[in-house]
């Protein structure tokens, strides 16, 4: 076999490779033998139809089959002999395929890691924000989780809809006068507030009273998620049915005991296990920020090209991780009709940095040979463990696989380049 690598771009080869024609004889062989076994030819014992007969009905599936193997086979063969570090499938382009007495040849393009020779990562200049936990920020957070324990109770005492109130009410609406799907409703629960109706608002009830009905005019968006009902006019009757305000919870013992921490009885200890999370969270929020100001930094100081497919891969993993988020709050992302064209286009400046920072770590972790023992592993399971509260022999478990040791042994590789970094940097407070 003969191989010919030449360097399209810092990120992207050329492989020429010509396949011996003893090899594609042997393939071919291999292939009529293996094909006159399988197949009921009349007139002829199973394994006993001549090649040629086989030839006359088969050869083209035949040749097919042969040239995809070969090419798989000598193309893996290629990027071992070659050591080319591909990062994606080859886009094979064949100029001569199977035929008896012939060689086989075909060039194959392939995206590539790029050579990066890292330089100047010692010493950088970075800006960080200590965490800090402020007695404001533990209130805040007290007053979101009694806003969310809220409830929505009857309006005592009047009739007449208020700015701020919630109303449940029943709608009916037509287009060009015509009823249309999920025009009519009862006992939908709105806003009286400024908005749109799509979004759960109505202004137009402030001022009326139970029973009464308001007509109003309401557009669809050109985007809208229902295909004819875009850029359509809606007229809706709608009637109040009953009124109700947002009522929260008294700030006192009893809330803390209704959110169901384990152990928290007391609004004291609930304070302090809000502060708790809170400083887990800051430090958490600073050691990103550090991470990712030393990589912007070091990235400052070497330019190189990144391979389109990790990008796209980048992007492939964030819509995963987006999916899997929805998919734990019950939404299935493929029924939302997003426009993840718009969604990918959007993404792929913060993939683009996450993979040339992914990148450079790993040639800085080369350049200084930096390695990672059994025991960086064990004692990355045991912090997973202590974050996620989980048991350590479960994420041990969930380790063994050769994948996810290859995976966590890159995160501990990336992290010991980022402490080495960080152990370099000149760092100023923010």
């Amino acid at each position: 076999m003969k191989i010919q690598v030449e360097n399209v771009s810092p990120v992207e080869r050329k492989v020429s490779i010509e396949v011996d024609p003893d090899r594609v004889a042997q393939e071919l062989e291999r292939a009529y033998v293996g094909l006159g076994r399988r197949v009921k030819l009349r007139g002829f014992r199973p394994g006993k139809a001549p090649r040629k007969v086989l030839e006359r009905q088969f050869r083209a599936e035949v040749e097919s089959e042969v040239l995809e193997k070969i090419v798989q086979q000598t193309f893996s063969e290629a990027v071992k002999v070659e050591s080319i570090p591909l990062v994606a499938p080859p886009h094979v382009s064949v100029s001569e395929g199977v035929s008896d007495g012939k060689p086989v040849r075909y060039t194959a393009r392939v995206e590539v890691k790029p050579r990066i020779e890292p330089k100047d990562y010692r010493g950088l200049d970075v800006t960080r924000k200590p965490p800090e936990v402020t007695d404001p920020m533990v209130s805040d957070e007290l007053t979101r989780l009694q806003e969310s324990m809220a409830q929505l109770v009857p309006a005592e005492g009047r009739f007449e809809a208020q700015e701020g109130d919630w109303a449940v009410v029943d709608h009916e609406g037509t287009i060009e006068g015509k009823p249309f799907e999920g025009g009519k409703a009862e006992g939908v629960t709105v806003k009286v507030a400024p908005g749109a109706i799509s979004e759960g608002n109505l202004e137009a009830l402030k001022g009326k009273k139970l029973g009464e009905t308001v007509e109003l005019d309401e557009p669809f968006a050109a985007d809208h998620r229902v295909e004819e009902l875009r850029g359509k006019v809606a007229h809706m009757k709608v009637t109040l049915k009953a009124l109700k305000t947002r009522q929260l919870p008294a700030l006192d013992d009893a809330l803390a005991k209704e959110v169901g921490i384990e152990g928290i009885e007391t609004l004291d200890a609930l304070r302090a296990r809000i502060r708790a999370d809170l400083e887990k969270r800051e430090k958490r929020r600073a050691e990103t920020e550090v991470k990712d100001a030393l990589v912007k930094a070091a990235l400052q100081k070497n330019e190189f090209e990144v391979p389109p497919a990790l990008v796209e891969r980048a992007i492939d993993a964030m819509l995963e991780g987006a999916a899997e988020r929805f998919a734990r709050s019950g939404i299935d992302i493929r029924q939302l009709e997003l426009d993840f064209a718009r969604m990918r286009a959007d993404m792929r400046e913060q993939a683009l940095l996450q993979v040339r920072g992914a990148l450079l770590l790993e040639a800085i972790a080369d350049a200084e040979k930096i390695e990672v023992t059994d025991e960086d592993l064990q004692a990355e399971a045991a912090r997973i463990a202590e974050e996620l509260g989980a048991p350590l022999a479960k994420v041990q478990q969930q380790m063994r696989g050769k994948d996810a040791r290859e995976a966590l042994k890159n995160r501990v590789r990336e992290d010991k380049a980022l402490a080495l970094l960080s152990s370099s940097a000149n760092f100023q407070s923010a």
